[in-house]
């Protein structure tokens, strides 16, 4: 069961995002967004080359704007896919202890009411699960 939970989680966390990042140990860096880009190194040789310098501060200003809003929109749709899939996983697990608990409820109410048996010993179960929002 383990191993069909965690497909349905990454199917859902696949449907949510076609840019999924990547996690590798702990790290977690987009994948959609190509290389970062490497900030210029500043020439103070002379005033040209300063001024050249500038220029691509500038440049580089512009690209690392992308690569940061990539990035964070990647960064949003997987916290939101993961939340969506562990959420309705989640739900999986609170439906199916609920429907058990109550077949185990209409089991014990059935073999109370036998005449050929006693009463069964213990509560009426209850859901069984603390429900926790994440």
């Amino acid at each position: 069961m383990k191993g069909i939970s965690f497909a349905a989680i990454l199917g859902a966390f696949a449907a949510f995002t076609a840019n999924a990042g990547i996690l590798n140990n702990g790290n977690w860096s987009p994948s959609g967004c190509g290389a970062r880009p490497e900030a210029p190194v500043i020439d103070s040789t002379s005033v040209d080359a300063f001024n050249r310098s500038i220029n691509m501060i500038n440049t580089w200003q512009k690209q690392i704007q992308t690569y940061h809003d990539c990035m964070v929109r990647e960064a949003n749709a997987d916290a939101a896919a993961i939340n969506q899939a562990a959420a309705a996983e989640q739900a999986k697990i609170n439906a199916a202890s609920e429907k058990l608990n109550s077949d185990a409820n209409i089991a014990r109410n059935k073999l109370d009411s036998s005449p050929a048996r006693g009463p069964v010993n213990g509560p009426p179960l209850g859901s069984g699960m603390e429900r926790q929002g994440y």
